[in-house]
Parts: structure tokens; C-alpha cells; sequence
């Protein structure tokens, strides 16, 4: 009887002992298991792999010399060298002169397409005229944007995911500039402002940017091929060292200062020093699509006399600064510049710009 009870008690002890390593593995198993997932989430998805890229899963299947365009309420493979107009603002419409810069581009550019991506959480207002009247341009289409979708496949994947740029104070501003560059590099074709006049097809320009001073680089106009050596740059660059706070220094500061890395040169206009570029990025001259320089952007609204329509032959767009000018600046009958040039360029909208009265 007595070795019965210490056999039990030697076989309930060693009972416990198992148990209480099985408990202790077990421990020891989550704790590592969640040391783990901590040093991913923490440390390698916010730097290590901040550059690697998110690779969507759609089964559509897009042909040579196409590529797949996914929104929200739409999926298409795109042709080669789009053009793309942006509005970041969260409205479910586009300004009037937005409007004219869609219909200028679409215009100039009848074989190409056309597409204006919108931030709007909600359904496109289409009755709206302006709306309504670049819904019956062949080539131009209004499409809600998936921003995540937008940046799959790019450097700004996890720039996206991290989501500071939430926050920002100057998120329209920010999400634009990411943007801008982000379809370009995927996508190639050109990226136009929505305060711009296209005045004549842009079709020959490629790898092509423009300054607005002839010293720095400005981001209203690009025409790149995709995954284009700049771009590229200035985008890793933008997702590594993203500033919420800062209003200016991720965009066109961050694609200025690669373009000079890249070409050698402090100054925009030494480019063509010598009568030779020998770098593989042209820029136009600043009087080409900035006539009118930011200091005098009044001009563009001024009551003109005489009806001038030769002010901007030698343009091949116009900048008309809607940060400064926005707020009806134009007065339908005065004969502005900027009047003279929707008359010849974006027809359709200003008939509509007429019943209002301004723009």
C-alpha cells in the first residue's frame, strides 16, 4: 500500500513538472511569437521594407503597349501616353477652369485619353454643367480614384499605408503631389494642373518638365515614359522622407533637387549652357508656360481694349495661378487675356462660363 501512494505521488509530480514546462513553453512561445510581430510591424514595415512595393491581385489581363487603370467605379486598360488631371480637394466636381484645362488638353489631344481622377468619397455630380459638358468629350473621363490602387506597385505603397499624410494640414496639397508623380512613373503620359490652357498639342514632348523662373523646377506639367530615372528618384525619396508639417518641401522641391543632382547643374536655365543638353530630362522655357510670371498674375484678368489673340502664340500652355487668382477674378465680356484664350481653347466650357458670369 505504501509504494502505491508514492508511486501516485511520484507519478502526480512529475504530472505537475510536465505541466508547468508545457505552461512555460507556452509562454515562452507567445512572447517570442509577439516580440516577432512587434519588430515587423514597428520596425520593418515602417523602414526596412518602407521600399518595397505592394503588388495588387487583379485578374484582368491588359495587352502590349496597355496598362491596367483600376478606380472606383471603373476598370479599364489604359493606351499609351495619357493625360491625367487631378482634383485632390474631396468635391465631387470640377471648377470651371479646371473644366476649361480638361477640354483644352482633350482639345489638342484628340487621339489621346483623358482621364480626371477625383478624391470624392462620394458619387460624381454629373448634372452639374461643367460636369456634364466634359462627359461629352470622347476622349475624357471622370473617374472616382482608389488611392490605394493608384499607388500599388510603387515606391509610395507603404508611404500610403502609414498613413501620415492624413493628418497633414496640407493634405490636398501632399496627396496631389504624391500622386502626380506616382501615375507618371507607373502610367507615363503627361500631368497637367487644373489651372492651366493647353494652346497647342504637347504630343512631342517627352521626359519634359518646365520651371516657372528659370532657376527651380515646377510640377504643373510632366511628360514622362514610365519608370522614367527622375521620377523614380524623386518618388523614393518623397516616401522616405515625408513631412506631414511642411507645405512645399515634398513635391516640386524634392523633384528639383533630383533634377539637378541628376543632370548637374544648380540652375535650372545652365541646362542648355553650350547650346547642348546632355542630360535625358528637357525643360521648357519658363516663358513657354509660365507667360505670365506669379508677381503679375493680375494681368491675365485685366480688362483689355483691344482684343489681343496673339498674346501667347509662342505658348504651349498658360498658368494661371489659381492659388492666388482663384475667387472670380475673371469677368465674362472684359476681354481679359485669360477670357481671349477659353473663347479659342476650351469653347464648350466658356459658353457655359458666359451664363454664369465669371470663372
Amino acid at each position: 500500500m505504501g509504494d502505491i501512494s508514492a508511486r501516485a505521488v511520484s507519478t502526480d509530480g512529475r504530472t505537475r513538472m510536465a505541466f508547468r514546462a508545457k505552461y512555460w513553453l507556452v509562454a515562452v512561445c507567445t512572447v517570442v511569437c509577439l516580440t516577432v510581430l512587434l519588430v515587423y510591424r514597428f520596425i520593418l514595415t515602417e523602414d526596412a521594407i518602407d521600399m518595397a512595393f505592394h503588388y495588387g491581385t487583379s485578374n484582368i489581363k491588359c495587352g502590349a503597349n496597355t496598362k491596367l487603370l483600376e478606380t472606383i467605379d471603373h476598370i479599364e486598360c489604359i493606351e499609351e501616353n495619357p493625360i491625367f488631371f487631378l482634383e485632390t480637394s474631396n468635391s465631387p466636381r470640377i471648377s470651371a477652369r479646371g473644366s476649361c484645362a480638361v477640354e483644352s488638353a482633350a482639345k489638342h489631344h484628340p487621339d489621346r485619353q483623358v482621364r480626371v481622377l477625383f478624391s470624392s468619397p462620394t458619387v460624381l455630380d454629373l448634372t452639374d454643367p461643367f460636369m456634364k459638358s466634359l462627359t461629352q468629350l470622347s476622349n475624357v473621363q471622370l473617374l472616382r480614384m482608389d488611392m490605394a490602387l493608384l499607388v500599388e506597385d510603387t515606391p509610395l505603397w507603404h508611404w500610403y499605408k502609414k498613413g501620415k499624410w492624413k493628418s497633414s494640414p496640407f493634405r490636398t496639397v501632399h496627396v496631389s503631389d504624391a500622386l502626380r508623380l506616382s501615375i507618371i512613373w507607373k502610367y507615363g503620359g503627361i500631368y497637367l494642373d487644373t489651372d492651366v490652357v493647353v494652346l497647342r498639342s504637347l504630343s512631342h514632348l517627352h521626359n519634359t518638365t518646365t520651371t516657372d523662373n528659370g532657376k527651380n523646377l515646377g510640377s504643373a506639367f510632366l511628360a514622362f515614359e514610365p519608370y522614367h530615372p527622375l521620377l523614380q528618384a524623386t518618388i523614393t525619396d518623397f516616401a522616405t522622407s515625408y513631412t506631414p508639417s511642411d507645405f512645399a518641401s515634398n513635391g516640386p522641391v524634392l523633384l528639383d533637387k533630383h533634377f539637378k543632382q541628376r543632370c548637374h547643374v544648380e540652375l535650372v536655365d545652365e541646362l542648355y549652357k553650350g547650346g547642348e543638353n546632355t542630360c535625358d530630362v528637357d525643360v521648357l522655357p519658363y516663358k513657354s508656360t509660365y507667360p505670365i510670371d506669379y508677381n503679375d498674375w493680375r494681368e491675365y484678368f485685366k480688362p483689355q481694349e483691344t482684343l489681343n489673340e496673339t498674346a501667347f502664340d509662342s505658348c504651349f500652355i498658360i498658368h494661371v495661378w489659381n492659388y492666388l487668382s482663384h475667387g472670380g477674378m475673371l469677368v465674362v465680356g472684359q476681354n481679359s487675356l485669360y477670357e481671349v484664350v477659353m473663347k479659342r481653347h476650351c469653347p464648350k466650357v466658356y459658353e457655359l462660363i458666359k451664363k454664369v458670369g465669371f470663372a
